[in-house]
């Protein structure tokens, strides 16, 4: 089966699309990227973005309709490069709100308009099924890691989030470690960057140690179990603490980046700890901050005497977690289970994803 899956996180870059083809054998689950591509956001569109949570709904439904434009110029876009058929469309959509200590959790995206247009069945809202059902609704990478990625230790993931799994015991675990990108892409945007290149800037800068504590302190790094962030949590908290200090944009670039390390040493050291673990650790490490070499240098050095950061190729570090939303949809067609509870904190497992039948013929405007 080939799925295109689309991916858009908390880094407010752009839209991630991915064309997988995904067989089963008795091995277990295999799969090939057969084309990737990427769409910047305007401007105008990633501040809309950042305050999507304080929206009116009225606004809520305007930035779904510049969202789903967005989408289908982009999939239009692939379609010119690639085209072979595809199978499945499956979206996570944008997340707006993630409130799952309210169980509230909304992702813009009509997966019915993408299938109406395309032609294509679509599958999406892969997060509210497991809200219902008591969990927090992410993360749902880790069944990819799981069923896709099970030669690694830990996959972990360094986009505007970063967050880790693992299995043990015959159950897959995971938990947002932190804030990664969000905070460094934000503090670097009045130079006129996107993010910090090679981590270029923190490299300049020096460790202000009154914020570096504050922010170790945060509640939320003490909290066990399945955890999850959103941009309320960043906004009402993280931010705060960095505005309460003064230094230069260089020190606290430099700052967030190593408290940003620090909490991810943390995590993977208490792992290893705890488990007993008798040999080096691999870890996967994808997503944008894979490609932060200061960042990867701090990691690397904090981690040398217990674990192996693993960077693979560029394609796999930009584009795996399309490439798991395209694998959950894969799941959802074949009506198996999708969303771990022992990762989310949910009652039980789910098949989640709403999914959508195209009912007019493709058409291309």
């Amino acid at each position: 089966m080939t799925v295109l899956g689309l991916m858009s996180g908390t880094s407010f870059d752009g839209l991630d699309l991915c064309v997988v083809r995904f067989n089963q054998t008795q091995e277990g689950y295999h799969y090939e990227i057969k084309h990737s591509s990427h769409r910047a956001y305007p401007e105008t569109f990633v501040s809309q973005l950042k305050r999507a949570h304080l929206a009116t709904e009225t606004e809520m439904l305007a930035l779904e309709e510049s969202f789903d434009a967005i989408t289908i110029s982009a999939i239009k876009e692939l379609f010119k490069h690639y085209n072979k058929s595809i199978d499945l469309i499956s979206s996570h959509g944008h997340t707006t709100l993630h409130q799952p200590e309210r169980g509230i959790t909304r992702q813009i995206g009509n997966g019915k308009l993408l299938s109406k247009t395309f032609n294509i069945p679509v599958a999406y809202d892969f997060r509210s099924s497991d809200l219902a059902l008591g969990g927090q609704g992410a993360p749902l990478v880790p069944i990819g890691d799981h069923l896709l990625f099970h030669n690694y230790d830990i996959c972990l993931n360094l986009g505007g989030i970063s967050n880790l799994s693992y299995s043990f015991e015959n159950k897959r675990h995971a938990f947002d470690v932190g804030m990664f990108n969000t905070p460094i892409n934000e503090l670097v945007e009045p130079l006129g960057y996107n993010y910090d290149k090679d981590g270029d800037i923190a490299a300049n800068g020096s460790l202000i140690t009154s914020l570096f504590e504050r922010l170790n302190s945060l509640e939320f790094y003490t909290i066990q179990g399945a955890k999850s962030l959103g941009k309320e949590w960043y906004y009402s908290y993280y931010v705060k603490e960095v505005e309460a200090v003064k230094g230069s944009l260089e020190d606290l670039v430099r700052t967030v980046t190593e408290h940003n390390v620090y909490q991810i040493f943390k995590a993977l050291k208490e792992f290893y700890n705890r488990h007993k673990i008798a040999k080096k650790l691999k870890v996967l490490v994808t997503g944008g901050g894979a490609h932060n070499r200061f960042a990867m240098q701090l990691l690397q050095s904090q981690t040398k005497n217990f674990a192996s950061m693993i960077v693979p190729d560029s394609q796999l570090v930009d584009y795996k977690e399309a490439l798991v939303f395209a694998f959950m949809g894969y799941l959802r067609v074949h009506n198996k289970i999708n969303v771990y509870s022992s990762v989310t904190g949910a009652s039980s497992d789910s098949c989640a994803g709403t999914l959508i039948q195209p009912n007019e013929q493709r058409t291309f405007s």
